[in-house]
């Protein structure tokens, strides 16, 4: 069938069942997944889940649900992500080594194939088998690795300096893991962002007694 263009709560849903799929298949599970399976597993209901694979070119079957592999390619196709898509990682030596530990990329269908710091001292630093490149490289670097998205993890006062230089090399996204109340997006460069202490203070005071759900930046 013609592929249709999904809207964008869609598309970031599609990411997270690409993604939930591929853990499975990473604990070699070859079992055929239900719409139903995905939804308890992410938090969503079945009408969602069975809404949003309607604009992927795959059938499944009543009772039984999609092979876990044919899924999985076809959300690929849908979201034009290619195996081992190219990520860059902007961030100091010590973090960017940290991120190895606890962002495997590989295991997520991803590959970091270029590091950028805004700090002189980390330029040269290996980190696996790359090295730290200077910021102001990123336009030669990410263009020769095909590279439209980043992960950022820069000190606050630095983040529009690293933003402005991300759009200059013709990237189409970060995802900020710099704490920002509403980081500056520069033209052209999609920001997407996690507000860590926000999420930490709403889960501390669900804890004491704050109705579930409640966060201390709903009213930003």
């Amino acid at each position: 069938m013609a592929k249709q263009d999904a809207p964008e709560p869609s598309v970031l849903r599609l990411s997270r069942y690409h993604c939930f799929l591929g853990e499975l298949m990473g604990m070699r599970s070859n079992r055929r997944v239900t719409s139903r399976e995905l939804a308890e597993e992410l938090g969503l209901s079945e009408e969602t889940v069975r809404h949003d694979l309607k604009y992927v070119d795959i059938e499944g079957r009543p009772g039984a649900g999609y092979e876990m592999r044919a899924l999985y390619d076809a959300l690929q196709e849908y979201l034009e992500i290619s195996p081992g898509h190219p990520i860059a990682i902007v961030a100091n030596a010590d973090m960017a080594r940290g991120l190895q530990i606890t962002f495997p990329a590989e295991h997520y269908g991803l590959k970091v194939v270029a590091y950028f710091s805004d700090r002189p001292e980390d330029v040269g630093q290996s980190v696996g088998d790359l090295q730290i490149a200077q910021l102001s490289e990123a336009a030669a670097k990410t263009e020769a690795e095909d590279v439209s998205v980043a992960v950022v993890a820069v000190a606050p006062d630095q983040l529009d300096n690293v933003l402005d230089h991300l759009a200059a090399a013709g990237l189409r996204g970060a995802l900020l893991l710099t704490p920002a109340l509403r980081p500056y997006q520069p033209e052209g460069l999609e920001v997407m962002y996690f507000r860590i202490p926000c999420a930490l203070k709403s889960l501390a005071s669900a804890h004491r007694g704050t109705p579930k759900g409640s966060s201390c930046c709903a009213s930003e």
